[in-house]
C-alpha cells in the first residue's frame, strides 16, 4: 500500500498537475492539505477521478483558507469510514477509519501571532488525546500530513534556523515529540537518520528551492506495528507544482 501525504496548496490552481501525479504515481491514499475551496468547489478533474472515494473536509472556515481532504482506493481499504473529529479547528483535519489502521490527515496551524500560536498548541494537544485514545482500543494508526513544524535542528536548513521562528519553538516541537511518546514512528527520519537538507517546503524566496533552503514539515508517522511493515519512503522532489512536496511510504499489508 502506497499512502501519500501533500500540502497541494489550492487544487484549483494545482489541478492539472494533481491529477497528472496522481495517474502516474497511482497512490493507495493521498491526504491533501491546504485545497483551499469547499467540497462543491473541488473541480470536477478531480472528483471524477475513477477508482477513489473522495473525502472533503472544505474550507467552510474562511474562504479560499485551509481545507484537507482524502483519496483513497476502495479496495485497499475495507471497512472504510470517515469523520472529521472534535479538535478540529479550520477545516484543518480528517480522519480516515478501515480495517488495519486508522489515518489522521492534518494541516497544522501555522501559528503566526500570539492568538493562532495558542490555536496550535490546543490544536496539537486534542490531536494527541484523540490519538492516544485510537491507540488504546488497539487500533493501529497514522498521521500524515503538513505538522509545521521542523522537529529537529537538522530538519531545517541552517539559513532558517532561527531561535524563536515560528515552527521551530520549544513548545511546538515538544508538543510533536508528545505525539511520538504514543510510540509513533517518524519513518522518514528514522529510514534517513542522518541525512541533511531532506526537506519539504522551500519558502518563496528567489531561487529558495533550487538553493534547496527548506523545512521538513509534511511528514508521515506510523503506529509500531505498521512502522515494521514498511518497505520504502521518499520525498517526491521532482514534483515541483506546489511549494510542497509530496512524501509517500509504501507499507506491506
Amino acid at each position: 500500500m502506497n499512502i501519500s501525504t501533500w500540502n497541494i496548496n489550492g487544487i484549483r490552481a494545482r489541478q492539472e498537475a494533481l491529477r497528472a501525479w496522481i495517474e502516474r504515481r497511482q497512490p493507495d491514499i493521498v491526504i491533501l492539505q491546504e485545497v483551499k475551496a469547499l467540497e462543491a468547489e473541488i473541480p470536477e478533474s478531480i472528483t471524477d477521478i475513477p477508482g477513489y472515494a473522495k473525502f472533503w473536509n472544505g474550507s467552510s472556515f474562511k474562504k479560499g483558507y485551509s481545507g484537507v481532504g482524502i483519496l483513497v482506493k476502495e479496495e485497499s481499504c475495507p471497512g472504510l469510514e470517515w469523520e472529521v473529529p472534535g479538535f478540529d479547528v479550520e477545516n484543518r483535519t480528517i480522519v480516515l477509519h478501515c480495517r488495519d489502521f486508522s489515518l489522521v490527515g492534518t494541516y497544522v496551524p501555522r501559528g503566526d501571532g500570539p492568538e493562532h500560536y495558542a490555536i496550535k498548541l490546543r490544536y496539537l494537544d486534542g490531536m494527541k488525546d484523540f490519538m492516544a485514545d485510537l491507540l488504546a482500543s488497539g487500533r493501529e494508526l497514522i498521521l500524515a500530513g503538513d505538522m509545521n513544524v521542523a522537529l529537529r535542528e537538522i530538519d531545517v536548513h541552517r539559513s532558517q534556523n532561527k531561535p524563536g521562528a515560528t515552527g521551530l519553538r520549544p513548545e511546538e516541537r515538544s508538543a510533536i515529540d508528545g505525539h511520538l511518546s504514543l510510540g509513533l514512528k517518524d519513518i522518514v527520519r528514522e529510514l534517513n537518520p542522518d541525512k541533511k537538507d531532506l526537506f519539504t517546503w522551500w519558502p518563496n524566496w528567489k531561487m529558495a528551492r533550487e538553493r534547496n533552503l527548506g523545512w521538513r514539515i509534511d511528514c508521515i508517522y506510523l503506529s509500531a506495528g505498521l512502522a515494521g511493515k514498511v518497505s520504502g519512503a521518499a520525498v517526491d522532489l521532482d514534483e515541483r507544482s506546489s511549494d510542497h512536496a509530496p512524501v509517500t511510504v509504501e507499507i506491506l499489508l
